[in-house]
């Protein structure tokens, strides 16, 4: 499933409308991260050579919020894996060591070696567990956006039968609209939904906003910046129909001593609340894992929303 980066559409949209971008994020003292206190016996799960240098490698691409971005100063990487990594790492007692980088150069530097891990909001696949190992710890999904004055869009699928939508072209979530939440209206006595097509994401986005369609999908980990930056008040709606695939992190195959160390560090992090913190934060509490695991895509798939 191929969801479009939001690093895709919000540069575009906010020219659309006239709106410079900026760095977003917690602002408040009160939405800080807890500092962890280092636990001697996860350090000692580290490889030798991890607890002699002191520091994690991390290889990202800092180009994605609220995955992971550049703050104002232009060097500070900030977002939801950083909460989690920084956290991880205060568990570990190390320090985080992370370079920014083209997302296609992130797999083969972790496999060269040149990186010891990877957080960039990487979809946890069954082919990549070939050559990977992901620890996991949150979700990727669509989901449907609505103009918040628009009371007759819920969480029940069958609310947009009969609804106007848009999607860009050549993008999953037309097959998504057409394949399962419009089969699912017809097969309940609902007229199917409306679908047109746009050269461009954003252009679906200020379709919704014009009020020329009625509800738009874009990726759900999106939410905080296109409400922040929407010139009404928007709706996000988690609909169960729509696809989960897991996210996580990613450690060289043949690594499964740091594979076993980060693991039990994010448990750490989940048992102290700093999870829930992260996740509170960064405003995904629909994308959030409860439970966290190792190589989900095969270990713990997901079914498969079926209308």
């Amino acid at each position: 499933m191929r969801l479009i980066p939001l690093r895709k559409i919000l540069p575009v949209l906010l020219v659309m409308l006239g709106v410079m971008p900026a760095a977003t994020g917690p602002a408040r003292a009160e939405d800080a991260m807890p500092v962890l206190t280092m636990d001697p016996a996860l350090h000692a799960m580290l490889p030798e050579k991890i607890r002699k240098a002191g520091e994690l490698t991390i290889a990202t691409d800092a180009h994605y919020p609220p995955c992971e971005f550049m703050a104002e100063d232009g060097k500070t990487i900030i977002g939801f894996e950083p909460d989690i990594w920084n956290a991880m790492a205060q568990k570990l007692g190390v320090k985080i060591a992370a370079s920014s980088i083209d997302f296609g150069g992130i797999i083969p530097g972790v496999q060269a070696g040149r990186y010891d891990a990877s957080f960039a909001c990487l979809a946890d696949r069954e082919e990549r567990e070939k050559i990977m190992n992901f620890v996991n710890f949150w979700y990727g999904s669509a989901a449907v956006y609505a103009l918040a004055a628009n009371d007759g869009i819920t969480e029940d699928p069958l609310s947009l039968c009969g609804k106007k939508t848009a999607v860009q072209v050549g993008i999953d979530f037309g097959d998504m609209v057409r394949d399962i939440l419009s089969k699912h209206c017809v097969e309940n006595g609902k007229p199917a939904i409306e679908v047109s097509e746009l050269p461009a994401a954003a252009q679906v986005l200020v379709a919704l906003y014009a009020g020329r369609i009625d509800f738009a999908l874009s990726d759900a980990a999106a939410v905080d910046d296109i409400q922040k930056k929407a010139p009404q008040p928007v709706k996000v709606v988690e609909s169960p129909l729509l696809p989960k695939i897991y996210l996580g992190a990613i450690v060289e195959k043949s690594n499964q001593q740091l594979t076993d160390a980060l693991f039990a560090a994010l448990k750490a992090v989940y048992a102290e609340g700093a999870y829930d913190k992260a996740v509170g934060r960064w405003n995904l509490h629909l994308l959030a894992l409860k439970e966290p695991g190792i190589n989900l895509a095969t270990t713990r798939p997901i079914e498969t929303p079926k209308p």
